[in-house]
């Protein structure tokens, strides 16, 4: 299970327990370059600064939400490229289709499952 031993992963999410989690499985999935922030504006802050191989974004989020930082992510030259992959409560039929159509590579209705998660890794990377 540890295939991701290159990739770094930054997670965007506003509540520590879900922070907590998907850490807990990103690592378990073999990935050592974790890093979490709280909200879409420091993760866009830490993307530009630093960038990653995979950003897991929550939508509901406080300041700037998983789409309008997704849209950001896609609209700037320097993070256009970076794997999103949009995790969220909402399962919404819109709510996929607007993540698609402004770019996600994966979207993820929660609760996230290690065996799920690791799907969604492998659609994602299989095409770099």
């Amino acid at each position: 299970m540890k295939k991701f031993t290159s990739k770094s992963v930054l997670i965007a999410e506003d509540h520590s327990a879900a922070r907590k989690i998907l850490t807990v499985l990103i690592q378990k999935l073999g990935v050592t370059q974790v890093e979490s922030v709280a909200n879409g504006v420091e993760a866009l802050a830490r993307i530009q600064v630093q960038p990653a191989d995979l950003l897991i974004v929550d939508w509901n989020m406080p300041e700037m939400d998983g789409l309008e930082l997704l849209k950001a992510i896609r609209a700037d030259k320097n993070t256009e490229g970076t794997k999103v992959l949009m995790v969220t409560a909402d399962d919404d039929r819109d709510h996929v289709l607007q993540a698609i159509l402004a770019g996600a590579d994966g979207y993820l209705v929660k609760p996230v499952t290690i065996e799920r998660l690791e799907q969604k890794l492998d659609d994602i990377f299989r095409e770099c």
